[in-house]
């Protein structure tokens, strides 16, 4: 999936274009409002890419169905699958130090032991007792 700032930018295009195209079918910015049950703050911000959580996929599709436009350009401006449903998350970014201890647990050439011994020391240095839950005494 694509950074926020980039699905900002493509949906705040799509919006844009939706809006101009809109304009000079003559219609209007209330006709939008009335037609999609929004008002036109939510429409501008989309546009601007003002917003920090993804727009509600009932809103995205009232704005489409509003100005008669297939949702799945909408959809594929803000990177969402064809269901409306955000696309698969990209893997965090990790420091360069736990990307090695990710990839020697994942390794099938690095022993049980090994592993274990890693798997030890992390739970001292996080205060875990091994299923998730902070060691006796550990505040």
């Amino acid at each position: 999936m694509a950074s926020l700032e980039a699905r900002r930018a493509a949906f705040g295009r799509f919006v844009r274009r939706a809006l101009e195209d809109a304009k000079d079918r003559r219609i209007s910015i209330k006709e939008i409002e009335r037609r999609a049950g929004m008002g036109s703050t939510t429409f501008y911000r989309w546009r601007d890419g003002d917003w920090t959580k993804d727009p509600r996929p009932t809103q995205v599709d009232a704005f489409c169905e509003a100005l008669d436009i297939p949702t799945r350009a909408a959809y594929r401006a803000l990177g969402w699958g064809a269901d409306g449903k955000p696309a698969d998350q990209p893997d965090a970014v990790f420091d360069p130090e736990l990307r090695a201890i990710q990839r020697k647990l994942m390794d099938p050439n690095v022993s049980d032991t090994a592993k274990e011994s890693i798997r030890n020391m992390l739970r001292l240095i996080i205060g875990s007792n091994g299923n998730g839950r902070r060691a006796a005494g550990q505040d």
